[in-house]
C-alpha cells in the first residue's frame, strides 16, 4: 500500500468549522443552549475559541448553524416517510414515527431554547426552521384530513400543536417507558384520530 506524501493525509482532516458543527451536534442534541459552554464546544471540536468566533460569530451563531442542519435532516426524514402515503392515518403515523425516530435534534429542547434563550433574530430563524421542517408537512396532512371528512373542522394550528407535543411526550428522551418508535407512533395516531375524528 502506498503511503501519502509527507504532510498529506489519505483523507483530509475535517475543517475547524466542520468539527465545531460535529461537536455542536453531539452537545446540543442532548443539552440546551444555556447548558453548553463555548469551552465545551471548542474542547469537543479540538479547536480554539477564535475558530468558533471566526466561523460563526458566537455560540448562538454555531447553535443556529447546527439547528439548521439538524432541521433540514428532520425535514428530509419526514418527507421521505411520507412518500407513497395517501391516507390521513398512514401519513400522520409516518410523521409521528419520523419525530420519534429523530436522533439529530430534540425538538422539545430546541423549541424551549427558541422561546427562552435566543435573541429575537435567532428566535425567528429557529421558528422558521421548525415551521418548514415539521408544521408545513403536518399541516398539509391535517388540511387534507379535514377536506376528506376524516378530521373535524378545527384550527389547523391547534391540531398541529396538539399532534407535535403529544408525539414528543412519547419520545424516548422524555418518556418513562421505552417503546419502539413505530409502535408509539401507531398508538398515538390512533388516540389523536379518536380525539379529532369528524
Amino acid at each position: 500500500m502506498e503511503r501519502p506524501a509527507a504532510g498529506l493525509s489519505a483523507q483530509p482532516e475535517a475543517s475547524g468549522r466542520e468539527r465545531l458543527l460535529e461537536a455542536a451536534a453531539a452537545l446540543f442534541r442532548d443539552g440546551s443552549f444555556r447548558d453548553v459552554s463555548v469551552a465545551e464546544l471548542t474542547k469537543a471540536a479540538g479547536v480554539q475559541a477564535p475558530t468558533l468566533y471566526h466561523h460563526f460569530g458566537d455560540k448562538e451563531g454555531l447553535y443556529l448553524a447546527w439547528a439548521e442542519r439538524a432541521m433540514v435532516g428532520l425535514s428530509l426524514k419526514i418527507r421521505e416517510a411520507l412518500i407513497g402515503k395517501t391516507g390521513t392515518r398512514e401519513s400522520l403515523t409516518a410523521i409521528a414515527w419520523a419525530l420519534l425516530d429523530a436522533e439529530e435534534v430534540d425538538l422539545t429542547v430546541l423549541l424551549r431554547d427558541a422561546r427562552r434563550e435566543a435573541s429575537p433574530k435567532a428566535q425567528e430563524k429557529l421558528l422558521q426552521l421548525y415551521l418548514a421542517a415539521v408544521i408545513e408537512p403536518l399541516g398539509s396532512v391535517l388540511v387534507r384530513g379535514v377536506e376528506r371528512g376524516k378530521l373535524r373542522q378545527e384550527p389547523i394550528a391547534r391540531m398541529a400543536q396538539a399532534f407535535v407535543f403529544g408525539v414528543l411526550s412519547l419520545h424516548p428522551r422524555h418518556s418513562l417507558e421505552s417503546v419502539p418508535a413505530e409502535e408509539a407512533a401507531q398508538w398515538f395516531v390512533k388516540r389523536f384520530l379518536n380525539g379529532f375524528a369528524a
